[in-house]
């Protein structure tokens, strides 16, 4: 019986998961497909329901889905309860089971450009799934202040409470319209929000604020090159797109399906660009 896999999102045409899964399951042998199912989050629960009942392995999930999956969970691990996002489902005897990858697919991610620097202060922009995986990873690094910037207050009372139990200290809520203010303070900045992505408005946030040894991480992989990471590019900062961290979350999340761990390769990193550009 073929392997039936998805990502659910909306917005969702630009994802390049079906390009990496398909890529995986043909050179692993396995009889399977993977494609997209644009899921408003008004359509959610219905979509769940209907999936798990038509032979699906597992989904990935995207904005704005990662939150609130954690309602239909019936298993859900550690990482996943700390973070109250999850990415990566698996359905399996009429059980739903919720993974979060993202966090896996960060840390292997950020570690490439904060290897010998100092972990002070980071500014995280945005307070939605991605943000507690970020959020999270940056607590586990032991960075000593972090700052989370958001456009929602709603949202950062949100994951203020729901963190507030791994660290009591050293976590500053801020509505977004401070965040220029507050640059010159961090060694670090990662924007976790879909602004400047493919269809969205840019990022509009000044770098040249940024001191000059600070690192810039731009969650967004299509473009490959926004406008904060040219930017970051033209001031000499550190920088990375979220190529590598899709791929790595990716990855991960076919060995939770599988049990197999496919291998990320050159061929696989031709095709993934090829496709942004």
């Amino acid at each position: 019986m073929k392997k039936k896999l998805a990502i659910l999102g909306h917005p969702i045409k630009h994802s390049l998961s079906p390009k990496m899964h398909n890529y995986w399951l043909k050179k692993l042998n396995i009889n399977g497909n993977y494609k997209l199912i644009d899921t408003p989050l008004s359509n959610f629960k219905k979509k769940i329901n209907y999936l798990s009942k038509k032979n699906y392995k597992g989904l990935n999930l995207t904005i704005p889905l990662k939150e609130e999956a954690i309602k239909f969970l019936n298993k859900k691990d550690k990482i996943v309860k700390l973070t109250g996002a999850v990415n990566v489902l698996i359905f399996s005897k009429k059980k739903i089971e919720g993974k979060n990858t993202d966090v896996y697919g960060f840390k292997k991610s950020l570690i490439n450009i904060v290897k010998n620097k100092k972990k002070d202060t980071a500014i995280i922009i945005g307070a939605g799934g991605a943000a507690r995986a970020v959020l999270f990873v940056l607590i586990e690094m032991k960075y000593k202040k972090i700052f989370l910037f958001n456009r929602s207050n709603n949202n950062l009372k949100k994951i203020k409470k729901d963190f507030s139990k791994l660290k009591k200290n050293g976590i500053f809520y801020k509505n977004f319209s401070f965040i220029n203010s507050f640059l010159n303070k961090t060694n670090l900045l990662v924007n976790t929000t879909p602004l400047g992505m493919k269809g969205f408005p840019k990022l509009n946030i000044n770098v040249n604020n940024l001191k000059k040894n600070s690192s810039v991480f731009d969650l967004i992989y299509n473009p490959l090159e926004t406008k904060l990471i040219k930017d970051s590019k033209k001031n000499g900062l550190k920088n990375t797109n979220g190529l590598d961290m899709l791929i790595y979350q990716a990855q991960r999340s076919f060995n939770y399906w599988f049990k197999k761990t496919p291998k990320i390769t050159k061929e696989l990193k031709k095709i993934l660009e090829k496709e942004i550009k």
